[in-house]
């Protein structure tokens, strides 16, 4: 499999959806800016503490990934699918209590575990094609 996702990185439509998910990452990455900034609705040290740690988490990840996938880089993808899983749909799915503090919230949080979810499979279908 690995080596199947190695090739397909020269491929037309592959690589021009990881820019795509770069530049996705680049919009995630100012989000998380704006948060940390307030410059939203709540000020940022009003949020809870697991708001502000997933914050800069989620920042870093989406300033590397979003490198690492603009050029194509094998070990990003990795990265990326594992990185989606671990701090954001596992956190957002089994924890998610933790992060719900008005009922918007939970819409909210099923936008982007649904949006994860459809941009993983994809890039999955993208890369087992390889056409």
């Amino acid at each position: 499999m690995f080596n199947d996702l190695e090739e397909s990185f020269p491929q037309y439509w592959t690589g021009i959806f990881l820019r795509f998910l770069s530049i996705c990452l680049v919009y995630g990455a100012l989000v998380h800016c704006s948060n940390i900034l307030s410059l939203g609705d709540v000020s940022w040290l009003e949020t809870p503490l697991l708001w502000r740690v997933m914050d800069i988490i989620l920042l870093i990840f989406d300033v590397i990934i979003a490198i690492s996938l603009w050029f194509h880089s094998f070990s990003g993808i990795i990265t990326f699918f594992f990185c989606i899983i671990l701090l954001q749909i596992i956190p957002y799915t089994l924890f998610r209590q933790y992060f719900i503090t008005k009922p918007e919230d939970i819409e909210t949080l099923n936008g982007l575990v649904g949006t994860e979810i459809v941009l993983m499979t994809m890039l999955i279908m993208l890369i087992v094609a390889k056409k």
